[in-house]
Formats: structure tokens, C-alpha cells, sequence
């Protein structure tokens, strides 16, 4: 939603979201001013982060830079810069960012990338700026000179130490002593002085009395409004900015303290165990639904909590001590705990279970764990994320939290799990993160922790949901508490298979096995129910069917050796499925066999491609 603009004189007053002002001696010495009114303006996204035009916010007109994604501090906004720029000289450097999400306040630097004599990437800083979730803030330096030594020179907007999503607008550069006015220097929240210059004035009144009329509206200025600091701007909140102003008080009353029990809440873990759990914490994330959740099952309703994973989770090791957490400290009505944990799987063997294993019992909190059993593969990155939004997408909203660990060596899938789960903005525990601190600084040992090269054992197990159950008390906090939630439309990878269903023979059209022989399913939870199996020197007549979709992700048996190769044919285009896979022992692998953008018939047959090998499907996830 676009920030409505000020009046012309509140504007003046409060010199906050002005457009850049060139001196008009100055116009040829301004070398770009890039407004993302049309486009990128050639900026792109650092490190892991993505940029693109967006009209949600913007510092001035009607559009600014959405830079996403970012899974480091360093991840961010980068753009080159041309012959104009000579190193040894001296440039003025102008960028307004703002962020929405995230921590009360962020510090962003606008620096340079270049490379030094010697050819080695070297960094410098061009101008910092604190500022408040949802207020605009200028990085500025008129006087800034290029190392002399600087070759391939790029500028770029980076944080202090988050990872929030951001915008950027109106980001220029001219000759030295080259003034850009934009939204203003560092900004901290201090209550009634609604303008961000740091002191409380008349200008805030004026401010103020706009606020009240809709005359202006903007969140951080309303934020800071709030002069009584009971949430709300209201006529008394301007009644304490006019009698601070005009001298009749010399401080605010103390804001009302929450109900809220849990800002109470004393911990009584050590210190370093402390430190242990707030390094696991990855991502806050938005906690809206997750607070939801748990109050209501506070409030004597329902709560059913899922899991699905690996062996990880399948072993319940952190599970059965975690839903004893939350049912003993949350639940006031009917409880249900539901884990579909597989040995062995990935989360694109996750994403053809989900529906029928959790979507469709309704779950009101998931836990997803699948970190040391996913790849690089872009397969695996898309169903992990489909896998998140699969779950978000649900009519009853329930809460999603990512659970990552690692193996005894170091294995985690946690840059690309870290990525989806940021982009959704949810919940990312990583004992991946607290464990390895924890193992460097000799805190805790492998065998603190591991039965294995990848389990944890029961103390292990323990000590993952005495994590999970910290995250919840501090997500129950009032400062932790987000107001809103809004699937996002973005995404890290793509999350377009989310709509996968593993169909049975009797949802599909025309459905004929073929050489294929049908039997019982695979695991114990069901969500595997059926299979079909080929013997090897059959008749090798093709297994066929008929269905609407966008495409089709098989799962099959799969095992070091010994396994055949499936021919999947989809509307006349044919993908090699392969029962040998590395690492594998006889369970459940999964592959997208066919995908398409739109949604249509899908015509299938699937035949061996040597007679003389055995081949099992377990799974036909159709994604709709």
C-alpha cells in the first residue's frame, strides 16, 4: 500500500520524503538519479538477494527498488559504475532506504566494491543511516573521493548486521559539494517528536493535527505520535505534544504496561545455554499466526501441532519433547499431535505427502526438518519453498516454523532453507547456527548432541525443543508480536509445485497399470498407500492415465543398485527417471517428471526403458 503524501507545509515542516533537489548551477555535475520509475535503473541484487521495481512503497513518485531474499547482512543492492567516476576523485553520493519488517530500528551503509592494485575486492564506506521500521532515511556523503587505485567500481546498499528486505529510491550521484536532499538523516524513535529531527517542536503539533484530519498519514511518523505510548495515536496523544511543547509538562507519562504474561517471564537456563538458543534463532520472522495459535489453544480451543521431515523427525527424538512443551504450557482444550517424518526423504518426497498427510487434517502449527536430506538441486530448493507456501496457503492459517540442523561434519541445507524460509518471512530455528558456535567454542561437543553421523540421541533431541520451546516465549513477547501477516508474492527459488496431490488410480482418468503390478504402500504413516511395481522381463506395456494439471512429480523406490530406469511421457515430452541414485538404501526418492506454466490435460504413460529391471513407483503427485 502506497504512503500518502504530506500537505506542501507539512512536508516543509517536517522535511521528511522530499524529492532530490539539484542546484540548478549544478544540473550538468549530476551524473544519475535512478528513480525505479521504469525499471531497475541497472541495479541488481547482491549475494543471495533479488532487486526489482516495486510500487508498494516509494520515497518519492510512485515506485522504488524492492531488494528481497537476502540471507547475510552483506546481501543487498549493487550497481556499476561508469567512466563518469575516476578514481582519485571526489563524487557526492545520495540513496533513501526504509524497511517494513523486522527489528525497531536497522542500520544501513551505502559502500563501495572495487578492486585494489593487487586485483583483491576491496570495500569502502560511503555513508551510513539508523533508522525505524517504516520511515524512509537518507545516506549521504557530498565529499567522498574514489581510491586512487580502484578499478571495476561498484556501489552498493547494504545492513549492519540483518537480513531484512528493504527498499530503495532515489539513489544519485554528481560532482563534489552536490546537495540531494531526500528523507532525512538517522532516525530514532522517540515519542512525540513525530518528524524524526530529535526534538519535540511545533512542527510535530502541525504534524500531529494532520495525522488526525487524514491530511497525512504515515506509519513510523503515527508510530511516534503515540506520545502516551498506549498503541494508538489519538486527540490526547497531540493534547501531551501541545502541553510538552508549550512547556505545561516536561515528560510523557510511562506507557502502559501490556497484559501480557509472558513479558514476565524469567528464564532459568544459564546464561550460555541462553546465548545457545538465541543463536539458533535464525529468523524471528512474523509471528502473527504463530501468537494466534497459541492463544487461542490458551483460550481452551484446539490445537493440533504437525511435523514432517526425515529421520530426524520420524525418530521424534525432538518432537515427543517438544509437543509435551506445548501442550502442557498451551493447551487448554483438545490437543493432537501429527508426525509424518520418513526416513530418508526429501522435501520433494515431503511436498507429495503434504496434502494428504497434513493439509487435510488441518494443522494449526507445522514444523518442517528436512536440512541433511535436500541438495542443491533446483527441484529440491522449489519444493522446500512449495512446501512452505503449501502449508501458509491453507484456509485455516496455520503457523509454519523451519527447523534446520546439520550433520556431525558440517552437511546443512541451510543457505537454501534459510532463503525460502526468509522469503515467507516465517520462523527459521537453526541448530545448525547454535551448534556450531557452540562446537567451535567448546561449549558443547559432538557427542553432546549426536548418536550418529546425522541423529541426534535423546539428550540431543532435548536440547532441539528446549530451543523450539525458548523461540515460543519469545515470540509470545509483546515486542515480538507482529500486527499482520501477508503471504508474500515473491519468492527465493519459485514455489510453483505448493498445488501437489499424490493421486490414487481412482482420481485419475482412464487409469491402466499396465505392466505394472499394484501392492501396499511405503512407511507407517500412510501417506504413501499404494505402489505399483514393475518385475523385470515383463511385458513392459505402459502404465496410462489422464488428469488436469501443471505437471507431474514421481516417486519411487531407489537404491544404490539393482534399479531400472522409468520412461515418463507427458504430452509427448519424455523424462528418464532413475531408479539408481547415490546415497539411497531402498526408500522413497522423488523427481519432477513434467512441468508446464499453465494448468491442462495431462496425458501419461510410463514404461520401463530396459524390460530386464525392476522399478517401483510409490507416489504420482500431480501439481494442479
Amino acid at each position: 500500500m502506497k504512503m500518502r503524501r504530506m500537505t506542501a507545509f507539512a512536508a516543509s515542516a517536517a522535511m521528511l520524503l522530499s524529492c532530490p533537489v539539484f542546484p540548478a548551477s549544478a544540473a550538468d555535475e549530476v551524473y544519475f538519479h535512478d528513480t525505479f520509475e521504469s525499471g531497475t535503473d541497472s541495479w541488481s541484487g547482491r549475494g543471495a538477494a533479488s532487486a526489482a521495481a516495486s510500487s508498494s512503497y516509494a520515497s518519492e513518485g510512485s515506485s522504488s527498488l524492492s531488494v528481497t531474499g537476502r540471507t547475510a547482512a552483506w546481501n543487498g543492492a549493487i550497481k556499476a559504475l561508469g567512466s563518469d567516476f575516476v578514481p582519485g576523485q571526489t563524487y557526492s553520493f545520495s540513496a533513501n532506504v526504509m524497511y517494513t519488517n523486522g527489528g525497531a530500528s536497522d542500520t544501513f551503509y551505502m559502500k563501495l566494491q572495487y578492486k585494489n592494485a593487487e586485483g583483491t575486492d576491496s570495500y569502502s564506506e560511503i555513508a551510513a543511516g539508523e533508522t525505524v521500521k517504516d520511515a524512509w532515511v537518507q545516506l549521504s556523503n557530498t565529499s567522498y573521493t574514489i581510491p586512487s587505485d580502484a578499478t571495476d567500481i561498484q556501489l552498493y546498499i547494504e545492513t549492519a548486521d540483518s537480513q531484512n528486505d528493504f527498499y530503495l529510491d532515489d539513489v544519485s550521484a554528481g560532482a563534489e559539494g552536490v546537495v540531494f536532499k531526500g528523507a532525512g538523516p538517522s532516525k530514532k524513535l522517540q515519542r512525540g517528536d513525530i518528524d524524526y529531527d530529535g526534538r519535540i517542536s511545533v512542527f510535530d503539533i502541525i504534524l500531529g493535527r494532520q495525522l488526525l484530519t487524514g491530511d497525512y498519514d504515515d506509519t513510523a511518523a503515527r508510530r511516534a505520535a503515540d506520545a502516551d505510548g498506549n498503541g494508538t495515536y489519538e486527540l490526547n496523544d497531540l493534547v501531551l505534544i501541545s502541553e510538552f511543547v508549550h512547556g505545561k509538562i516536561d515528560e510523557f507519562p510511562e506507557p502502559p504496561k501490556p497484559d501480557n504474561a509472558w513479558d514476565d517471564y524469567v528464564e532459568t537456563a544459564s546464561a550460555q545455554y541462553i546465548q545457545f538458543y538465541q543463536d539458533a534463532i535464525c529468523n524471528m520472522g512474523n509471528t502473527e499466526r504463530l501468537v494466534k495459535k497459541l492463544e487461542a489453544a490458551e483460550n481452551g480451543e484446539s490445537l493440533t501441532l504437525g511435523y514432517i521431515g526425515g529421520s530426524i523427525t520420524e525418530g521424534r527424538n525432538y518432537s515427543d519433547p517438544f509437543t509435551s512443551y506445548v501442550k502442557n504450557t498451551f493447551a487448554k482444550g483438545s490437543f493432537t499431535e501429527i508426525n509424518i517424518g520418513m526416513s530418508g526423504t526429501s522435501s520433494v518426497v515431503g511436498l507429495v505427502r503434504a496434502e494428504k498427510g497434513l493439509v487435510e487434517k488441518k494443522p494449526d502449527i507445522v514444523v518442517i526438518e528436512f536440512s541433511v536430506n535436500d541438495h542443491e538441486d533446483i527441484s529440491y530448493k522449489k519444493s522446500f519453498e512449495s512446501l512452505i507456501r503449501k502449508f501458509l496457503e491453507m484456509p485455516n492459517e496455520p503457523a509454519v516454523i523451519v527447523l534446520i540442523t546439520r550433520s556431525k561434519g558440517g552437511f546443512s541445507s541451510q543457505t537454501q532453507m534459510e532463503a525460502a524460509g526468509k522469503n515467507f518471512d516465517v520462523p527459521i530455528i537453526s541448530m545448525n547456527n547454535s551448534m556450531t558456535k557452540a562446537f567451535n567454542s567448546g561449549f558443547l561437543s559432538p557427542d553432546d548432541y549426536y548418536t550418529d553421523e546425522y541423529h541426534p540421541h535423546k539428550q540431543g533431541g532435548q536440547l532441539i525443543a528446549d530451543t523450539m520451546a525458548y523461540y515460543l516465549r519469545q515470540a509470545m513477547k509483546t515486542e515480538n508480536r507482529s500486527d499482520s501477516y501477508t503471504i508474500p508474492t515473491t519468492s527465493a527459488y519459485g514455489s510453483e509445485y505448493y498445488t501437489c496431490v499424490n493421486m490414487s488410480a481412482n482420481e485419475l482418468t482412464n487409469f491402466s497399470a499396465g505392466s505394472f503390478t499394484a501392492g501396499s504402500g511405503y512407511g507407517s504413516t500412510g501417506t504413501l498407500p499404494y505402489s505399483y511395481t514393475f518385475q523385470k522381463n515383463s511385458a513392459n506395456t505402459p502404465m496410462t492415465f489422464t488428469t488436469t494439471g501443471k505437471g507431474l512429480i514421481l516417486v519411487f523406490k531407489a537404491n544404490s543398485s539393482g534399479m531400472g530406469t522409468a520412461e515418463v511421457t507427458v504430452n509427448g515430452k519424455t523424462t528418464k527417471v532413475a531408479g539408481n541414485k547415490q546415497y539411497t538404501w531402498g526408500g522413497p526418492d522423488a523427481e519432477v517428471a513434467y512441468y508446464q506454466e499453465t494448468a491442462g490435460e495431462l496425458n501419461v504413460s510410463i514404461k520401463m526403458e530396459n524390460a530386464g529391471t525392476d522399478f517401483t513407483i510409490w507416489g504420482l503427485g500431480v501439481i494442479k
